[in-house]
């Protein structure tokens, strides 16, 4: 009678199998975990500059028509149909006129530290930027999509708002920035409306900023003898808030100076998160120009991305010079 022999693994081979299994498996969980990581870090990235890129340059396209067919070739608080709304003069001919729902709280007017921030700044807001042109052409639209009269002025005005439809699990405040849109064709108006929450331009936004770049006309000191007072030439150019410039106060008849350019900042949040970071600073400060503060405190900060974006817009016919 033949006797069969079975042979198998012993504990100690199945015990080395199992622990060289684990290590594979653990190194194969890591590598999807990393991946995946991966994958939505670069997603969120991409949406962040996607929306922010977007909207900034649907805003920047707009702000390159401020002062299209004003009635001065210059841009100040004064000059009727100026490119930038900072006074109810640039509007209307009518002492009384003014904005529709306008409060001690918003003018509805280019303004300084009035919108809501998600930057821990004492006594710093977000600024509100208003501009306007007149369109000249036929088949375009505001920032809301209404079709603009041919020869009529457009006025719109960027602000920052909560998002309604903002997640529960979003840190701080669900902000975005958006735009309001009105028109009007004469130059004794009683009263425009741009109030209401307007058409989002930019999704999520955490703060946003504005400077006015301004040039004036001071005495000459580089020639020989110096030319006394103005010289006609714009020969100073410097940028400030616009609360700064709205604080001037030159002799009469003097008038403030000449408004030329617009620096714009936006604080862009990416949409989705991206899951939780080590690389997240809490106390990190981001600059918006002038500004630099951190964000404020919450929990859920270190799951989403980040980013500064900036634009320099130079006014048309900002320093008195014809098309």
């Amino acid at each position: 009678m033949q006797i069969l022999k079975h042979k198998g693994f012993t504990i100690v081979e199945l015990m080395v199998s199992l622990v060289l299994g684990l290590i594979i498996s653990a190194a194969a969980i890591q590598l999807f975990y990393t991946g995946q990581k991966s994958a939505m870090i670069q997603q969120g990235g991409s949406n962040l500059l996607n929306s922010g890129y977007f909207g900034l340059d649907y805003m920047i396209n707009d702000l390159r028509l401020a002062n299209l067919e004003a009635q001065e070739t210059l841009i100040d608080n004064q000059v009727l149909h100026g490119g930038l709304v900072l006074d109810r003069r640039n509007i209307s001919t009518t002492t009384a006129f003014q904005m529709t729902g306008a409060n001690a709280g918003n003018s509805y007017l280019t303004s300084a530290n009035i919108g809501p921030t998600n930057l821990n700044i004492p006594n710093v807001g977000s600024d509100q930027l208003v501009i306007q042109y007149k369109n000249t052409v036929a088949n375009r639209f505001d920032c809301e999509g209404n079709a603009i009269p041919v020869n009529s002025y457009v006025v719109q005005r960027y602000f920052l708002r909560r998002d309604a439809n903002g997640t529960v699990n979003e840190p701080n405040a669900p902000l975005a920035l958006a735009c309001t849109a009105a028109n009007y064709n004469q130059d004794n108006l009683a009263s425009l409306n741009l109030s209401g929450e307007g058409r989002i331009v930019i999704p999520r936004v955490d703060h946003f900023h504005v400077l006015l770049g301004v040039a004036d006309d001071t005495q000459n000191t580089s020639v020989s003898p110096a030319v006394a007072g103005q010289d006609g030439v714009l020969d100073r150019f410097s940028y400030m808030t616009i609360a700064g410039y709205q604080q001037l106060n030159p002799t009469a008849p003097a008038r403030k100076p000449q408004i030329v350019a617009i620096k714009i900042a936006v604080l862009v949040r990416s949409p989705n998160s991206v899951g939780s970071s080590d690389l997240f600073n809490a106390t990190r400060a981001y600059q918006l120009f002038d500004v630099s503060g951190p964000l404020t405190a919450h929990a859920n900060n270190h799951l989403y991305l980040r980013n500064v974006l900036s634009q320099t817009v130079a006014l048309r016919n900002g320093f008195g010079l014809e098309n």
